[in-house]
């Protein structure tokens, strides 16, 4: 049988709204979000509608999910002299936010969720660290109680990467509205997508203000008009800003937002409900608070030779489980050898911070003990059927 490995959930859904929206600012030939003969406001529109399904005062349309993360690291003012904590069982655009900025990224270990180990944290404080950077890896939001406590105990600000974890919950709130402001992608493997594109979402409309400017240029904007930069507070900036086109789609794909999580969580459930009751292998860890947005299924095993072996048979069947990654981003050569793309070696000549690996050795056992399988959209009930059989056959040993 063959079965489905589209990881690319949103573009399932491209259709009708999304042809039409893209046609119309096509037709209208105004392409820029703030410029053109027939301008349609597609991105305030879909910054409206974010603000509306996440519950939140403040959403800004940007480039990418990088990109926003860096405007939340400019938001708050981290730069040279700062340590951010975070994950290294991530994308390196994670830390690359941070090194952008001229500050350092400061790797924590991970638990069987695998996201950042909250018990972990408070002793990786130091009076260099700024922020913690909470990375809500493949549809789990990170069990952000304890961290909100001692973010608050010791003053820092929390970061949220909501890349990967669009329409998931903790504690009845939206990921990435947790903490003070939370980045999210709308690249083409996330949740919805116009394939490539981010925003940024806080209360905070001080942090709300310095994004915004930075992301236009640095230039000081009122609606759609022109902006200035001769207000006697604007600096400089980059160009972050997201097309109408890119806002069209991704205003379609907002709208079938609770369809797509019913039904990736109905793929779940199938999985859920053949699996066995041996404990041969364990679902990935999560709190009670946690409302997950299926996009991925994760194997726990006991080793990782038993892990290579059901790896080895699923592939035997073109069932596509995999290893999530083999290396973590604190191996990268960029940490390894505190390297720049310059000869300057920005932004580690930048600061007294003696970079260090730091102790991640959770995070490598259980990188080489976990299965993952994307839950394609495409899946149906007797792929998921097969699937689990093959499991149960390995199970029991008739491999």
């Amino acid at each position: 049988m063959k079965i489905p490995n589209n990881p690319f959930i949103g573009t399932k859904y491209i259709g009708f709204k999304e042809k039409i929206n893209a046609l119309k600012v096509l037709n209208a030939k105004s392409l820029f979000r703030y410029h053109g003969p027939k301008l349609l406001f597609m991105t305030n529109k879909l910054e409206s509608k974010l603000k509306e399904y996440l519950n939140v005062k403040y959403v800004l349309a940007c480039s990418n999910g990088a990109s926003a993360l860096k405007l939340a690291c400019i938001a708050y003012g981290i730069g040279p002299g700062d340590e951010v904590l975070m994950s290294p069982f991530t994308f390196i655009a994670s830390a690359s936010s941070v090194l952008a900025c001229g500050a350092i990224p400061k790797f924590v270990d991970i638990d069987e969720s695998m996201n950042i180990d909250p018990t972990k944290i408070e002793q990786a404080i130091t009076k260099k660290t700024k922020a913690i950077m909470c990375i809500h890896m493949q549809g789990q939001c990170c069990d952000m109680l304890p961290i909100l406590d001692v973010a608050k105990k010791h003053n820092l600000i929390i970061i949220e990467d909501t890349a990967q974890a669009f329409a998931s919950e903790y504690n009845n709130k939206k990921s990435g509205t947790l903490g003070d402001i939370g980045a999210f992608s709308l690249q083409a493997g996330k949740t919805i997508t116009c394939g490539e594109g981010g925003f940024l979402a806080t209360n905070d409309e001080v942090a709300f203000q310095k994004a915004k400017d930075f992301h236009d240029n640095g230039g000081h904007r009122v609606g759609c008009d022109y902006p200035t930069w001769m207000n006697g507070e604007t600096s400089y900036g980059e160009n972050y800003k997201l097309t109408e086109l890119q806002s069209g789609v991704a205003l379609a794909q907002l709208s079938k937002i609770e369809k797509i999580v019913k039904h990736q969580d109905k793929i779940f459930n199938y999985f859920k409900n053949y699996l066995d009751k041996t404990k041969f292998y364990k679902l990935r860890a999560k709190s009670d608070y946690n409302k997950n947005i299926n996009v991925s299924f994760c194997l726990v095993f006991e080793n990782g030779k038993i892990c290579t072996e059901f790896l080895t048979y699923m592939q035997k069947y073109q069932i596509p489980f995999n290893k999530y990654c083999t290396k973590l981003i604190n191996s990268y050569d960029v940490f390894k050898k505190k390297q720049g793309p310059n000869k300057s070696n920005y932004p580690f000549n930048l600061t007294d911070i003696e970079y260090k690996e730091g102790d991640c050795s959770k995070a490598m056992d259980l990188i080489n003990r976990t299965a993952w399988l994307n839950l394609s959209a495409e899946f149906k009930h007797k792929h998921v059927k097969f699937i689990i059989s093959k499991m149960e056959e390995f199970r029991a040993g008739k491999r």
